[in-house]
């Protein structure tokens, strides 16, 4: 069971570093019987304060992480892998490519893998067309696959 020493404790690690400090999967829940189990408003309140210190720095250093590539230590709490996937995954999405080109297809054409190993396909005559990936269109125009509209 988490004692109040534990969580003072970890608070107390994770300023001492900018590194961030492994916490058992369960650590939040464990930390919220914690404060359930709390007689005392004020000791409570206290408690609440420090569990959301510790969660707001672990915070801004899983952005770090992300931010610079660094892998996340494992055990992570289950909230924080959470909200390490999410904004992984937020971020994975805005990446995606924007300029998308549209592209009129001339001819019926079966799936076809290119020479950069991807593939294309099939498509049926007077198709439209919409890709980012550059390698594809240049594949498409360069074979008279289709056509820039």
């Amino acid at each position: 069971m988490l004692s109040w020493e534990s969580v003072f404790e970890a608070l107390k690690n994770e300023k001492k570093t900018g590194e961030i400090i492994p916490l058992e999967a369960e650590f939040y829940n464990n930390a919220n019987r914690l404060v359930a189990s709390m007689q005392d408003e004020q000791e409570k309140s206290n408690m609440v304060k420090t569990i959301n210190t510790i969660k707001e720095k672990r915070a801004q250093k899983i952005l770090v992480y992300i931010a610079y590539g660094k892998q996340v230590p494992a055990p992570l709490p289950t909230e924080e892998e959470d909200l390490y996937n999410q904004i992984k995954r937020i971020l994975k999405k805005e990446s995606a490519p924007t300029n998308q080109t549209t592209i009129r297809i001339s001819a019926d054409i079966p799936e076809i893998i290119t020479t950069k190993g991807s593939k294309i396909g099939p498509f049926r005559q007077n198709e439209i067309v919409k890709t980012g990936d550059t390698d594809n269109i240049k594949f498409i125009i360069d074979n008279k696959i289709g056509e820039i509209i």
